[in-house]
């Protein structure tokens, strides 16, 4: 089954800034604000029997909200990460941001109804999204994966996502509790747990206590397609693929993670998360102890003045629109991305 797998091999690698093989970006991305958005989600909602549901990431609009976050993350694409071959802007509903130059030839907008299964569509499930990206016509064999509210912070080659040989360097945070499934609050989780699960009866290898660190990600399409046929795995990801809303059956993006590392085809990079605002004097510690490690981290707030991002050195930010955002949240994260990343891109209008 995977004596026939070609895998690229590196023989050019300039400074750490080109490889030898092409590496595409792919984000997913939708404007909760639409009309036929709202309408539609707030339908299938109702049948679902979600309104009230226990878990917020079905009915919080945050998770949907658009506040230019990808106008700015390819901005930071243009300045940070020139040498990435090809995006791609997953997205639905018939949207396209209003800025985004389409005419570029480095861009292409892919309905997400044109990866998913035939009558799974309507979506808005980002696992369902994800568990089809191999999908994608003309995706290259290795892609790093980001939402539209990641940003290269500083510049970064390909190095940073895969070796030399092509491997994929997955950064991972270590958690004790990996198995522990009770925490209802937390669907996200249950998903991490679900992955892990999937790759254990499968194959008989436990790493449950790993989870990627909140920011881009690199994966391989081939391997994508192998778990599509392993019958273990197909099961589930084909279930997860016709939920319309996240589901505590689904299994996270984190499969594809773990059956690369246990092919040998990732390596794990263990990393901490910077702490912030939890208390000065212990996040201080922490973050002096692991001072290496979280600065190959991705940096993680909702408020990118508040929690000092503009010091930031880790080459990935994420900038979490929480629903508890306010108006003030807003508004920094905005100042911010205009000082940082003034300037238009090649791919805006």
């Amino acid at each position: 089954m995977f004596g026939n797998i070609n895998f690229h091999r590196v023989n050019l690698w300039t400074n750490g800034r080109n490889s030898s093989f092409p590496i595409d970006i792919v984000y997913l991305w939708i404007d909760g604000t639409g009309a036929d958005f709202r309408r539609t989600k707030a339908k299938y909602l109702r049948a679902a029997g979600r309104d009230d549901s226990k878990y917020v990431d079905d009915t919080n609009d945050s998770i949907y909200r658009d506040n230019d976050e990808l106008k700015y993350s390819l901005r930071s694409v243009e300045k940070f990460a020139p040498w990435i071959n090809h995006i791609y802007i997953v997205t639905g509903f018939g949207q396209v941001p209003s800025w985004l130059n389409t005419d570029n030839p480095r861009v292409t907008v892919v309905p997400q109804e044109s990866i998913l299964p035939p009558d799974a569509s309507p979506i808005f499930n980002s696992c369902a999204i994800e568990a089809c990206l191999a999908n994608i016509p003309g995706l290259a064999e290795h892609f790093v994966l980001a939402n539209d509210d990641m940003f290269f912070n500083a510049p970064t080659s390909p190095n940073y996502f895969f070796d030399a040989s092509g491997r994929a360097k997955f950064r991972a945070i270590y958690r004790k509790d990996g198995r522990r499934t009770d925490d209802k609050k937390s669907l996200y989780s249950v998903l991490l747990y679900n992955a892990a699960r999937a790759i254990d009866d499968a194959f008989g290898v436990d790493l449950y206590n790993y989870k990627s660190s909140h920011g881009m990600d690199p994966y391989i399409k081939s391997s994508m397609i192998e778990c599509y046929e392993n019958t273990e795995l197909a099961k589930r990801i084909n279930a997860t693929r016709y939920h319309r809303f996240r589901d505590a059956g689904d299994v996270h993006r984190l499969i594809f993670n773990l059956y690369d590392i246990i092919r040998g085809r990732a390596r794990i990079i263990r990393v901490h998360s910077r702490h912030v605002r939890h208390n000065i004097i212990l996040d201080f510690l922490y973050n002096l102890i692991h001072f290496k490690s979280v600065r190959d981290s991705v940096f993680y707030c909702t408020d990118a003045f508040e929690s000092g991002a503009s010091k930031c050195r880790s080459k990935i930010i994420c900038i979490n629109d929480s629903m508890c955002n306010s108006d003030i949240n807003h508004e920094h994260n905005r100042l911010f991305f205009e000082t940082k990343f003034p300037n238009k891109s090649e791919f805006e209008k």
